[in-house]
């Protein structure tokens, strides 16, 4: 097994309190026993205070990072500040995993987000961090969360109108490789407050790739080289839209709406040719793609809060919240300087065109009431339900010279898709809190019922129910008033969502790609105890973490009888496996901070049953995890330097094998008139023209190595304006709806 050996900056932010007068210095410790500070200096006449304010507080059941609080949130993007998130890792490919795992739903305010989850890693690239409040890192969902997300859930919280007065930012990012532009502005007069937020990106990156594929079962073809050169842009707009209205001191009305959407461009230049086990050429050909990938969602909420004389925390939330996801893919592909010929090419033409038409819409209700009746016990409970409306219109046309008109292809010319899924739930909670001990405890119901329909093409209808029962239990125990203990037990569900059941078939180069509509849920088991420890100067938060998976879904390849390469989805995995995550912060001075952000796994991974004979038994075993270092220096006059390191491996599948990667960036920045406006030059893996990243995949019938190099060096400026006057606080609807139960698809 490969050894996993990376370089990273170790360290911690914390915070101490200090007094100068005019005659002596003089420093006072703060007792932030329950989180991470970083310093702030205020100046009040002949006395200096050097104030420390938290960054990251640990909860029963969750890590919260104030993102507001940090000064780098002036300059970068969400996407950026996810790196000092403790538990949360980010990949030099921009890929999100918490706990280790990718397997993670994201919320905002507190309602599951179809904007950030149906594309991570565009939406959060052209978030502004300043216009977030503080990031929840959720590792024990309690009975009121769907049962999805398996590692976890991530809670943004935005600012809002939180205050009276005005407030608004301006902000641009200019680099050779990102281009981002937008604005924030909050306002709040007596009882109305209103806050809005829109933001432009404009992403581009170059990916050139060589893999070789040795093939078994066939002598006639046996081995295939391929090369391919990518161009992709990726433009984009989010934006957002929340009001507020305080009826009364026990009656609250919030509405809200956001939109992303983005246009994926991805130009394509490959070559293949393949050789019998002679080595003798079967056939050689170049093939130019162009794919077109719109996609977006656009969400509006409404929530009403009804308080209670009698406890001032009781609490009646009703929310309703619509989702229209669009994701259209138009592809084209022409084949040049062909020559030879094979059966596995027959479903490529000398001119090919595919265009899928996908469309989600979801409508969901949930109401939520919470009583902490006494100081020490509270109970909670709630009903939802989710109407989820998911279809596919697909065409595929081929011709054999650009003057001929386009004709269905006989490798399915027309497909008409319907996935219509109701969830119903119920959930019941008990929480007991006192000076030492808690306890979160709950159940919660979700009944499934869905039909699947072809108006046209292949596919038989079928319909499908189930009822889960989901449990979770944690209990914490505090050692002193720096030590923390949990310990929790909780199942996790992963619904499939459109991306993975939509049988459309999509031809990607040499082989096809297509959804399985008759994938079932998976369940996980997980045994979770986490360990938090604070001081002043000294942060460490570590999760040790057993888990255990059946039927779950995974991404396979096999050769069919044409020898045609196949990538679809089937509830494939036996998993077993442990882990341990930590983070680690220490700083030694008021301007000096340092965090360690890693986590480490061994994933013992083996067919299922029903699919042992196609992949004849195939199993993999190995480590996953990765490495973070930050580290801030502030200076005189502004200036503030920033670097950041980290290196890992990705997680293992069935048949994958990945290497190493690696990453690394920084910044210095400067602020003038009195902070408002902060100027910064930054690079991302800047040092070299390209990155390299490694893999091999080893499947029953074949045998593939790749070798990639991205070309994602950066560097640029980037450039905030604050202006404006907030003064006091406004209250917000505490609970809405969240969404947890789709398995989240990477783009």
């Amino acid at each position: 097994m490969k050894k996993i050996v990376c370089f990273c900056v170790l360290g911690l932010l914390a915070g101490n309190v200090g007094v100068h007068a005019q005659v002596q210095k003089e420093e006072v410790k703060s007792n932030a026993a329950d989180s991470l500070a970083y310093q702030r200096e205020i100046e009040l006449s002949e006395v200096s205070v050097v104030a420390a304010k938290p960054l990251i507080k640990a909860e029963v059941d969750k890590t919260v990072y104030n993102i507001s609080d940090d000064p780098d949130s002036k300059t970068n993007t969400l996407l950026e500040m996810l790196r000092k998130v403790p538990f949360i890792t980010v990949d030099s490919n921009d890929n999100i995993k918490v706990n280790g795992s990718s397997s993670f739903r994201i919320y905002m305010n507190g309602k599951p987000s179809g904007i950030l989850s149906n594309n991570p890693k565009e939406a959060l690239r052209s978030i502004p961090a300043h216009t977030i409040k503080k990031i929840e890192v959720i590792t024990d969902p309690g009975a009121r969360y769907d049962a999805e997300g398996v590692s976890g859930i991530l809670n943004v919280i935005t600012k809002g109108a939180e205050f009276e007065g005005y407030s608004a930012d301006l902000n641009t990012m200019l680099m050779n490789k990102v281009q981002v532009a937008g604005g924030y502005a909050t306002f709040k007069y007596g009882k109305f407050s209103l806050s809005a937020n829109y933001s432009f990106s404009h992403y581009m990156t170059k990916i050139k790739s060589e893999s070789f594929r040795e093939q078994y079962g066939d002598p006639d073809e046996t081995y295939l080289n391929q090369s391919s050169s990518q161009k992709i842009k990726t433009p984009g707009h989010y934006g957002g839209l929340e009001a507020g209205f305080e009826i009364d001191s026990l009656n609250l009305i919030t509405l809200s709406g956001f939109l992303n959407k983005g246009r994926d461009k991805n130009r394509s230049d490959e070559s293949y040719s393949m050789e019998s086990s002679g080595h003798i050429p079967v056939y050689t050909y170049d093939q130019a793609q162009d794919n077109y990938n719109n996609w977006g969602n656009s969400s509006i909420k409404a929530d009403y809060q009804r308080g209670f004389k009698r406890n001032k925390k009781e609490m009646l939330t009703l929310s309703y919240q619509y989702d229209y996801m669009p994701n259209d893919v138009d592809a084209f592909s022409t084949l040049i300087n062909k020559e030879g010929d094979s059966p596995s090419l027959g479903y490529l033409a000398n001119h090919n065109h595919q265009f899928n038409k996908a469309r989600g819409k979801e409508h969901t209700l949930q109401l939520d009431y919470i009583n902490p009746f006494t100081k020490r016990h509270s109970v909670e409970g709630g009903l939802k339900y989710i109407r989820r409306n998911n279809n596919s219109h697909a065409i595929s046309e081929m011709k054999a010279n650009e003057t001929e008109q386009w004709q269905p292809s006989s490798f399915q010319p027309t497909l008409e898709y319907d996935h219509l899924q109701n969830i119903m739930a119920a959930y019941l909670g008990y929480t007991f809190n006192n000076e030492r001990w808690g306890l979160n405890s709950g159940l919660r119901m979700e009944h499934t019922w869905q039909n699947v329909g072809y108006k046209q093409g292949n596919g038989k209808d079928f319909d499908y129910k189930a009822t889960d029962w989901v449990p979770s239990l944690s209990l914490s125990y505090k050692l002193s008033d720096h030590h923390n203990l949990r310990l929790s037990y909780n199942l996790r569900l992963r619904r499939p969502g459109i991306n993975y059941l939509n049988p459309y078939v999509l031809i990607n180069g040499g082989s096809i790609r297509y959804g399985n509509p008759e994938l079932e849920s998976e369940k996980h088991h997980r045994i979770i105890m986490t360990h938090s420890y604070f001081t002043p100067r000294f942060n460490i938060q570590s999760t040790f973490l057993y888990a255990t998976t059946t039927a779950g879904v995974g991404e396979y390849q096999f050769l069919d009888d044409r020898n045609i390469l196949n990538h679809t989805y089937g509830n494939i995995e036996q998993v077993k496996g442990v882990g341990m995550g930590t983070y680690i912060g220490y700083n030694p001075s008021a301007k000096t901070t340092l965090s360690v952000n890693g986590y480490l796994s061994y994933i013992d991974m083996r067919v299922n049953k029903e699919y042992q004979e196609l992949l004849n038994n195939l199993k993999n075993t190995g480590l996953a995890g990765s490495l973070f270092g930050n580290f801030s220096q502030k200076f005189g006059d502004g200036w503030r330097l920033v670097l950041s390191a980290g290196c890992g491996r990705q997680e293992i599948t069935l048949g994958k094998h990945p290497e190493l990667f690696y990453t690394y960036g920084g910044y210095i920045s400067k602020s003038f008139m009195g902070d408002k406006l902060t100027v910064a030059l930054r690079g991302q893996d800047f040092l070299q023209p390209y990155r390299k990243a490694n893999s091999k995949q080893i499947y029953p019938d074949f045998r593939l190595t790749q070798k990639q190099r991205y070309y994602e060096n950066t560097f640029g400026i980037t450039v905030s304006y604050r202006f404006g006057e907030l003064k006091e606080s406004l209250r917000k609807v505490a609970r809405s709806i969240t969404n947890d139960d789709l398995m989240k698809s990477d783009k």
